[in-house]
């Protein structure tokens, strides 16, 4: 649940702090299963594992939304200079693009 809170809030930056709170969930979880899983028989134990399985897939779909939200905007940033163009036309009456000024433009008077 602390992870889809970050995750809703925007703050998926901080999801590496988790990461010893899931090493003793699944520490914990690995103990009940060398028990002999006669603990996870139990409706009440069942039951908070279908939801936390829940929650992890839940969390799966927002990381992804996060994962594709960063991917956008470095798309974003790589084409910002590919569409920009300066105030000068080439030869042919076509604007040009801000990747290819080189400079020595006059001045409009």
């Amino acid at each position: 649940m602390a992870e889809k809170q970050l995750l809703l809030s925007g703050q998926a930056h901080r999801l590496a702090e988790m990461s010893h709170e899931k090493v003793a969930a699944m520490n914990a979880f690995d103990g009940l299963l060398q028990a002999g899983g006669d603990h996870l028989r139990r409706a009440s134990i069942k039951r908070q594992v279908e939801g936390i399985v829940g929650v992890a897939k839940e969390n799966a779909i927002h990381f992804l939304a996060v994962q594709n939200g960063l991917q956008s905007i470095l798309k974003r940033i790589g084409n910002a200079s590919q569409d920009s163009y300066v105030g000068a036309y080439q030869s042919n009456g076509g604007q040009t693009p801000f990747t290819h000024a080189t400079g020595g433009y006059s001045k409009k008077a």
